[in-house]
């Protein structure tokens, strides 16, 4: 009976160590594809950054906000820039026939430091499509920082647009203000324009009374624009004391038409002469040139 005990015992024993050494012999199986799978991922592949002896490097801009980054890989030929700090840029850099790469990164606007994951294209898309198998080897991560001149050259490119913006908001305060301006004056010059129309339509019985009046008020404001010009044009008399009649610019306002005739502004055929030949400043260079004064 005894015998029997322990046989068994030693049986339960034996089968118990049994499995066990199944289950530590799969287990070690299982750890050793796992480095091999972990092994398979970098196996030839080489990367290494121009200058930088650790795969946690930082890089400081110049003034324009750019910091290029150079280096070398074996066993590919593409390398992946992946941004994960400051932004989520991405870029795929083609390496030349030797492996050398460059890669020129502009820090954002408003930011000061950005941070990239720059690994070997093949084990990059690896890694991404087993992130729980495998594991890079071969992973540099870049902080870039901005430099204190790129820094002040944002600065002073913020307070430039601030200004630029500040100036368009006054301009547009100024036009809207001239508009308004413009619209009340509009709407004057309308009202009295409709006071003289229907005062002129209640005085003017006829076609004839109507047209009287119109010719009265040309004759008015004809009269009142030589009146205008004759006073502007004195202030520039030559030194003999003759008037001259000449515009804001200096330029001569005497018409000298096709018939040798001069006409000076307010007289009966100023407005009516359309085809100038010659513009003169003084009656005196009108004679000169052989214009004659008009007969009325």
């Amino acid at each position: 009976m005894k015998r029997n005990i322990v046989r068994n015992f030693l049986l339960a024993l034996a089968t118990l160590l049994l499995f066990l050494g199944l289950g530590f012999f799969n287990n070690d199986q299982s750890n050793n594809d796992t480095v091999f799978a972990k092994a398979q991922v970098v196996k030839g592949i080489q990367l290494h950054i121009a200058g930088k002896h650790s795969r946690k490097v930082t890089f400081v801009t110049n003034a324009a906000g750019k910091v290029t980054i150079s280096g070398r890989v074996r066993g590919d030929k593409k390398v992946s820039f992946k941004q994960y700090k400051g932004g989520f840029r991405a870029y795929t850099v083609k390496a030349n026939k030797k492996g050398h790469f460059k890669k020129t990164i502009k820090v954002q606007k408003g930011i000061n430091k950005v941070a990239y994951t720059v690994d070997s294209h093949k084990v990059s898309q690896l890694v991404k499509k087993h992130s729980k198998k495998y594991v890079s080897q071969t992973v540099f991560h870049i902080t870039i920082k901005r430099s204190a001149a790129s820094k002040a050259s944002q600065r002073a490119a913020a307070e430039a647009a601030s200004s630029s913006e500040a100036a368009s908001l006054a301009s547009s305060k100024a036009s809207s203000e001239a508009a308004e301006s413009s619209s009340k004056a509009a709407a004057a010059s309308s009202s009295r324009a409709a006071a003289i129309a229907s005062s002129q339509a209640a005085a003017s019985a006829a076609a004839s009374s109507r047209a009287a009046a119109q010719a009265a008020s040309q004759r008015a404001a004809s009269q009142a624009a030589a009146k205008r010009n004759a006073q502007a044009n004195q202030a520039a008399a030559n030194n003999t004391g003759e008037q001259q009649y000449v515009d804001a610019n200096g330029n001569g306002l005497i018409k000298g038409s096709v018939d040798h005739i001069y006409h000076i502004p307010g007289s009966t055929y100023y407005d009516r002469t359309k085809h100038v030949v010659q513009w003169f400043k003084t009656v005196s260079d009108a004679v000169r040139a052989g214009y004659r004064a008009p007969l009325r």
